[in-house]
């Protein structure tokens, strides 16, 4: 708990000290890993498709080092074929996790922002690249748009910044509680 605090305790007195710094370190953030998300995005079915098959086979041979699976033969197996699409999925949300974590760290070194907007504005920039990039994917050989993916990246963002409302708001009453404690 104390370790938390003081962890948040540094963050914001950083925000506070360096607003400036502190907002284009975040917004440059934000702008390098919205350019990893649309590269990876303009990247075509073969090349995204070779990724996630080598990180599949890698782990199963993490877990099961006697299995006999390869690049060629996963898709045979019909239980890895679908645990590809699994971590497509999981690299969807991971992606957008940060993407909403990042513009919320933006929205929270806006000191006359109000705190409700710090927690739609991350979701609302998340709705609108997962659209922009799903209908850039309609344009690569071999990928398509799917809304399924567009709701799959807004749900990332609605979890992420939940917890980061939830952290706050924990942050917030332990500080209250040691400020009760030091008086």
């Amino acid at each position: 708990m104390k370790t938390f605090v003081k962890i948040m305790d540094a963050y914001r007195r950083y925000a506070r000290r360096h607003p400036l710094r502190f907002l284009g370190i975040n917004i440059i953030l934000v702008i390098l890993w919205v350019c990893v998300i649309m590269h990876f995005s303009g990247e075509n079915a073969d090349i995204s498709g070779v990724r996630s098959a080598r990180i599949l086979v890698g782990l199963v041979h993490t877990v099961a080092p006697s299995a006999n699976v390869t690049m060629d033969n996963y898709k045979s197996v019909d239980a890895l074929f679908t645990l590809e699409k699994v971590i497509r999925k999981t690299a969807h949300m991971a992606e957008y996790s940060l993407l909403s974590l990042l513009i919320w760290s933006v929205c929270f070194g806006l000191r006359d922002l109000p705190r409700k907007y710090a927690y739609i504005i991350p979701v609302a920039f998340t709705a609108i690249l997962a659209i922009i990039d799903e209908k850039n994917q309609t344009t690569i050989s071999g990928r398509y748009g799917s809304w399924f993916d567009v709701g799959v990246d807004i749900t990332a963002s609605v979890i992420t910044v939940s917890l980061a409302y939830l952290l706050t708001k924990r942050y917030r009453r332990l500080k209250s509680l040691t400020k009760d404690r030091a008086q």
